[in-house]
């Protein structure tokens, strides 16, 4: 097996001024913190004939890429090398620190601007997301000429110190898995680099921040770089994280914060905050890399994709609760007016926010998931890595749940979220029913989240009866 990981600085030269995502702002982006980039890892195998498979995985410094963009981006990459679209994953970090792609934050000023920029914000960063899309594909190809022989192994670890809250249900004192892939070379045995899992908001910067930033995503890789000399590469994908909110200035008192949650939702965290948890996190990973024994190493690998697009439906439950016309007020005016809306002013946009489908009052919204097994096997051992998309920000029981009933069991199961595409939170029903929130509100449908829960169950059963 062979492997190589990529590079490329995706700041432009104009970003004073452009609109920055993440939070309702009233300005837009006034200076930077660190640049923002894109990242990719390329794996290959020969099979019996001699005939290359690869996997690419690509993560951006970005709040999340629309569909349209991804499908861009992969279409310019098979221009330029050998490989198939179901075997490329493109991710976004979801740091609230970078640009705005699909309109909706165009105009800083609010709640009231960021619905006019859902309906009439589309199509206005063309020029950008052009540039951007080329660089990566210039990347992907230096990719292809940096491969070298390696071997694999992964780990996961419970991080215990209290670095991240669940900001709706403070009292669960969640915890998250730290994972670890890691790619040592075959002549030395040195470590190449290692993709970097974890389940946080990128938000330690708040809401007052308008400088760009990675967030501590970017401080995570820059950690693990400076500790090595910058000899071993890193790149970071978010896992199950739509609940869950860094710990900055909220303090760790769950009781009362699970009385006043305003005080999660309204931290003032500073760049002090992105270093202190991206270094830790950073040190934490480069450990656990290193702790990897070299019997725990594979030499060979066998690497297998599957994608599966889906429509979802725009509905909603039938129920009566306390968060009842709250919830259904806030469906009717997607329904009836914001996507209407968006679908009539968008017309044609090339990048647009969603894939939408409206006939008469009933709407649509197309999305995919993968699914990618790398089959990992030495002398007379072997192993699975199963990583698993979704396009979207999944809860914490949704993502635990999932990781449970993987087909390769929970230690050997990644999942990134906000991959390829972002149509919602994706949120179980209860949480939709019995506590609402403001998170169904930018999410496309309410049962987003079930569905796609759905789907990747279902798509767990196909691969244990090796349908594909």
């Amino acid at each position: 097996m062979k492997v190589a990981f990529g590079k490329v600085n995706i700041t432009p030269k104009d970003y004073i001024g452009k609109a920055m995502a993440g939070y309702t702002r009233t300005e837009p982006c006034l200076g930077k913190l660190d640049d923002i980039h894109a990242y990719g890892i390329l794996l290959e195998e020969k099979n019996i004939n001699n005939n290359c498979n690869r996997l690419l995985f690509i993560s951006t410094d970005l709040l999340k890429i629309p569909l349209s963009l991804s499908e861009y981006i992969k279409d310019r990459i098979q221009k330029f090398i050998s490989i198939n679209p179901e075997q490329i994953l493109i991710h976004a970090t979801h740091t609230h620190s970078s640009f705005d792609l699909t309109g909706e934050f165009y105009w800083p000023g609010g709640a009231l601007n960021v619905m006019k920029g859902i309906m009439f914000g589309a199509n206005r960063n063309d020029k950008y997301l052009v540039w951007m899309s080329k660089k990566i594909v210039k990347m992907v190809s230096q990719l292809v000429k940096d491969l070298i022989p390696c071997n694999i192994a992964w780990i996961k670890k419970v991080i215990d110190e209290d670095i991240i809250i669940n900001r709706r249900h403070p009292t669960q004192r969640s915890k998250s898995d730290l994972g670890v892939i890691a790619f040592r070379n075959l002549k030395d045995n040195n470590l190449i680099g290692i993709i970097v899992n974890f389940s946080c908001h990128p938000t330690t910067l708040s809401f007052l921040n308008n400088k760009l930033s990675a967030d501590f995503p970017g401080m995570i890789i820059f950690k693990i770089q400076k500790l090595t000399d910058g000899r071993v590469n890193a790149v970071f994908f978010n896992s199950y994280a739509g609940d869950l909110n860094p710990i900055t200035t909220c303090g760790t008192n769950f009781e009362n914060l699970n009385d006043n949650k305003t005080l999660i939702y309204d931290q003032l965290g500073t760049y002090k905050h992105t270093k202190s948890i991206g270094y830790f996190l950073g040190k934490q990973a480069l450990n656990l890399a290193q702790s990897i024994s070299n019997e725990d190493y594979f030499e060979k690998i066998e690497l297998g994709s599957y994608i599966k697009k889906f429509w979802i439906p725009m509905k909603d439950y039938k129920y009566f609760s306390k968060t009842w016309l709250k919830n259904k007020l806030l469906f009717l005016l997607k329904k009836y007016l914001l996507i209407p809306v968006t679908v009539i002013s968008s017309k044609k946009p090339n990048f647009s926010a969603f894939h939408i489908k409206y006939k008469g009052l009933k709407a649509k919204c197309n999305t995919i998931i993968q699914y990618f097994k790398i089959k990992a096997s030495s002398d007379s051992k072997s192993k699975t890595l199963s990583i698993i998309t979704a396009p979207g920000e999944l809860f914490e029981e949704i993502g635990k749940n999932l990781l449970m009933k993987s087909p390769n069991g929970k230690e050997n199961t990644f999942i990134f979220q906000n991959t390829n595409d972002w149509i919602s939170y994706l949120f179980p029903i209860k949480e939709y029913i019995e506590v609402g929130g403001y998170e169904p509100f930018p999410s496309f449908s309410p049962v987003s989240g079930v569905y796609i829960e759905k789907e990747i169950l279902k798509l767990f059963e196909e691969i244990k009866n090796k349908i594909f």
